[in-house]
């Protein structure tokens, strides 16, 4: 498990096997692994990594964690601040998830708290910095209530990374799986706040493309979309990658396959409509607390 491609590869197959319930994982691995039995350990190593965390439970300290077994940075923190500078004073990680670590930092200069996000190092080897850094400007630009804006992206000590505002709350996936489907006052509030975030966004032809209830925040109790062009950054930064089995054309599994759009996992272009899809699969979840997909496998899906 040598490339950033094959290292992609690795995380998709993990996260689209956690968002399974447990006694379905099998029969999903029996299907996506096709045999590959050295893959399947390596995927079966995580999933139990991650339920025998009790300390911070969840797909990301298992994945922190296996990433660093495995040979990557073992003390990343250090590296940050490296690359943030005098900018920026690192706290603590607060979480490891997806393609990114995840630092509580103080912007020195204003003395407010950030979150820092990192991409794994070992997952962006290959991408082009700039393209990525351009990217995010573009991003930056949005200016919503409802979006919760990027501060800066920058390079550095070998990393990519990206800074936006700290809150204090949690996520609509940590709410709904606390507390189950929402009462419909507040699933209707919160739907018409996403709905008129997305609405900005498109008009200014942003599309986020990963929309899902992990990446809504909710601050002081109202939605707040997390990583606006993040992925189409990730995308164009890919480019000229080649892909390894099952990942995209441009490496990157871009969008989670519960709320992907048709047209999305088939590797297809996309356009707003793909976000208006997930959408919808994020509303039917606040109302009966699970997604209205439920397969063995993304491709089932």
């Amino acid at each position: 498990m040598g490339s950033g491609e094959q290292w992609r590869a690795l995380e998709e197959l993990f996260h689209a096997a956690l968002e399974r319930p447990p006694e379905e994982r099998a029969a999903f691995l029996d299907q996506a692994c096709a045999g590959d039995a050295a893959l399947r350990r390596e995927v079966e190593s995580l999933l139990a990594a991650d339920e025998a965390d009790a300390e911070a439970p969840g797909a990301g300290a298992a994945w922190d964690r296996v990433i660093r077994d495995l040979g990557a940075e073992p003390d990343l923190a250090a590296r940050v601040q490296a690359a943030l500078g005098g900018a920026y004073r690192i706290e603590r990680e607060l979480k490891a998830g997806g393609m990114s670590r995840v630092f509580v930092a103080t912007e020195t200069a204003l003395k407010r708290r950030v979150v820092v996000k990192v991409l794994a190092p070992r997952l962006t080897a290959d991408l082009d910095a700039e393209r990525f850094k351009r990217e995010i400007r573009i991003a930056a630009g949005l200016q919503h209530p409802h979006i919760l804006p990027v501060h800066s992206a920058g390079e550095g000590e070998g990393l990519l990374y990206y800074t936006m505002p700290f809150v204090e709350g949690e996520s609509l996936r940590s709410r709904v799986d606390r507390l189950g489907a929402l009462p419909l006052t507040e699933a209707a509030r919160l739907m018409r706040e996403i709905a008129d975030a997305l609405a900005y966004a498109h008009r200014r032809t942003i599309v986020h493309r990963d929309l899902k209830p992990a990446n809504v925040l909710l601050g002081e109790g109202h939605a707040l979309i997390i990583d606006f062009g993040i992925a189409k950054a990730l995308s164009v930064a890919a480019e000229g990658i080649t892909p390894a089995p099952g990942v995209t054309s441009t490496g990157f599994v871009l969008g989670t396959p519960a709320y992907m759009a048709p047209e999305q996992a088939a590797g297809d272009p996309v356009d707003h409509r793909a976000d208006l899809y997930a959408l919808g699969c994020l509303g039917y979840e606040l109302l009966t607390g699970r997604p209205p997909f439920v397969e063995d496998s993304a491709h089932a899906l």
